[in-house]
């Protein structure tokens, strides 16, 4: 139930390769992270153009967390609009997805800032980081934005959530 695509389940930070500085920062402190998991609920933010690596890095924490038993749930923005939408529909209640995705040790969200900032997907966005935070889970984004795009997407308000416990 890990959500890790197919083509991540063998990412790890030993077959990572990094090139260039930007990437070498990243692979140690995700590689940190990953392994001080635990100790608090620090958050991460990846954030890069396609092909950057920034999958691979949240597969390698997932897949360490993962094997030292943990659980980690990574789910797409996109998947994630259509889970909420399916509850509309009479599927599972949207306070029962909201409870699955807060029970994970930790949530990755992937492709932050590919939706449309309806106020919608961004109250759904605020509910979740809010939740996991105030109960001290952490969450992982993903995302090809910026900082002051991201800052537009997700509000200040998400972003000042996301640095809680050095974040």
């Amino acid at each position: 139930r890990s959500g890790i695509q197919d083509l991540h389940r063998g990412c790890t930070f030993a077959n990572y390769e990094v090139n260039g500085d930007g990437q070498r920062k990243a692979f140690t402190m995700a590689k940190s992270y990953a392994q001080n998991f635990g100790a608090g609920f620090a958050s991460f933010v990846f954030s890069g153009g396609p092909g950057t690596g920034k999958n691979h890095l949240a597969a390698a924490i997932g897949n360490h967390l993962l094997a030292g038993g943990h659980s980690v749930l990574v789910v797409t923005i996109p998947d994630l609009m259509l889970r909420v939408r399916e509850c509309y529909d009479g599927g599972q209640s949207e306070a029962s997805l909201l409870d699955d995705l807060c029970k994970v040790d930790l949530l990755v969200l992937d492709e932050v800032g590919i939706q449309r900032g309806s106020s919608g997907e961004k109250v759904i966005l605020n509910q979740v980081i809010d939740r996991r935070l105030s109960s001290m889970r952490p969450v992982g984004v993903l995302t090809n934005l910026n900082h002051e795009g991201l800052l537009d997407s997700l509000g200040a308000r998400v972003i000042d959530r996301l640095q809680m416990d050095g974040g």
